[in-house]
């Protein structure tokens, strides 16, 4: 596993995996802002600190945790449901909700992310640069709408209600558990990051009314100056093209797909912004949800053959989870940092 990089140019954090039994160690001369697991069932593990579990089990050999290190002293606090972390360049936050608690899963999403800009404002952290949502059943039908669908319109609810504030769509990943809870965590700034469309797939806030009454609030990817430091942070990357999905049945074409999809994402930003990111090997991180947990050998076989032809991998995890189409079998997320 990548050890964490030396952060450089005021860099408010790095990512590290380390293994399951040395999760509570810490890098000299870092703080920590978070701690990721991964599990059967989504937990919060600490009342305090961003520490918890997401509701995905991780599907490689080896546990291990992700963690958020900050170079300066972090300060952690609680609003409403979320437990959050801050060092005056990056607020970390995550929450998570039991659907029975509410009316309606609507409800459920409105109150999140109400909670979640009720926090940015009060903490001067204005822009949400990334966004991770996890629920059950996220093809499901409610009545005419799927749970995907519901969730849109609470997360537009709460977006109407703050006037859309100091809002352009982050990077964001939707994924389906398989327990029971809205989970959701994020990063946020006090100054925007830059939104990166694809243009080989349609803006996903510009998506025809077919997906539902209202289009998904994410952006393909955001791009944030940290002095002179550039993180980019990639959306859930699936095989769509335009707007429509290709290859439905097969998992190892949508595989491909997906890459031909983060290769055109990654260009357009060296074209456009200079991105220093040189190919999807040269990312820190990359998570891969799979939907049929069958399929993993050959995906990762495909990947792991993709990646051997670069010139650098980054970590790639593997998580049991369902993408927000039911025809979709895997999904791609990537961070550069």
């Amino acid at each position: 596993m990548r050890e964490a990089p030396t952060l450089t140019h005021a860099a408010p954090f790095s990512i590290t995996m380390l293994a399951e039994k040395n999760s509570a160690q810490l890098h000299e001369g870092l703080h920590l802002l978070a701690a990721v697991g991964f599990a059967d069932k989504a937990a919060t593990l600490d009342a305090n600190r961003p520490i918890f579990n997401i509701g995905l089990p991780l599907l490689n050999a080896v546990a291990c945790t992700e963690q958020w290190l900050s170079p300066t002293p972090v300060r952690y606090g609680k609003h409403a449901s979320i437990t959050y972390s801050e060092n005056d360049q990056v607020l970390f936050g995550h929450l998570l909700l039991e659907e029975a608690d509410f009316s309606d899963f609507r409800q459920a999403s409105r109150d999140a992310y109400q909670q979640v800009f009720e926090l940015l404002q009060q903490r001067g952290y204005p822009y949400l640069l990334r966004m991770w949502n996890y629920f059950p059943a996220i093809t499901a039908q409610q009545s005419e709408l799927n749970r995907y669908q519901v969730f849109c319109l609470g997360r537009q609810d709460a977006l109407d209600a703050h006037g859309n504030f100091a809002y352009s769509p982050p990077a964001a990943t939707a994924i389906g558990t398989q327990q029971a809870g809205l989970q959701l965590y994020f990063i946020a700034a006090q100054a925007a990051g830059m939104q990166l469309e694809n243009p080989r797939q349609t803006s996903a806030f510009l998506y025809p009314r077919q997906y539902g009454p209202v289009s998904p609030a994410f952006s393909r990817a955001t791009v944030k100056a940290w002095g002179k430091t550039q993180h980019l942070y990639i959306s859930g990357t699936t095989s769509i093209v335009g707007h429509e999905t290709l290859h439905t049945g097969d998992p190892l074409a949508q595989l491909h797909e997906t890459l031909r999809n983060l290769e055109a994402l990654l260009e357009h930003g060296d074209d456009t912004l200079g991105l220093p990111v040189r190919g999807v090997g040269a990312l820190t991180q990359l998570k891969v949800y799979v939907h049929d947990r069958a399929t993993l050998p050959l995906l990762q076989a495909a990947l792991d053959s993709y990646l051997a032809q670069q010139p650098h991998a980054p970590t790639v995890l593997y998580l049991q989870g369902d993408v927000c189409r039911a025809d979709l079998m895997v999904e791609m997320e990537g961070i550069y940092a």
